[in-house]
């Protein structure tokens, strides 16, 4: 799982400073449409952005060229869902987080 999580998040960091092209549309008062291409044109990921206060925040469905969906309530993710496997949520993912750190605090622990 962790493997998973790392390869989706390292996408939806990388591929925006890969892509040739980014265009952020106005759509309605406060909410923008993000989509990035590459230099040939073709799609790479798509999502929104909610504005608060003079901040951009990840809100809404975002989808990337490989079927990875995720989703978004002001820059707080709410589950990803990569395509092909389960769909994970915030509290799975924290979760998953917690376990791994108490791992590696036992190995610590144990090593002493």
């Amino acid at each position: 799982m962790k493997k998973i999580i790392l390869s989706i998040l390292f996408l939806l960091v990388t591929l925006p400073i890969l892509a040739q092209q980014r265009v952020l549309e106005k759509v309605d008062k406060g909410l923008y449409e993000y989509k990035v291409f590459n230099s040939e044109g073709e799609f790479h990921q798509k999502g929104f952005y909610k504005e608060k206060d003079g901040t951009l925040f990840e809100h809404g469905l975002w989808k990337d060229e490989f079927g990875t969906k995720a989703l978004y309530e002001m820059g707080k993710l709410v589950w990803i869902h990569p395509k092909g496997r389960k769909k994970y949520t915030a509290e799975e993912i924290q979760l998953h987080k917690l376990k791994r750190k108490v791992d590696m605090l036992e190995q610590r622990l144990t090593s002493l």
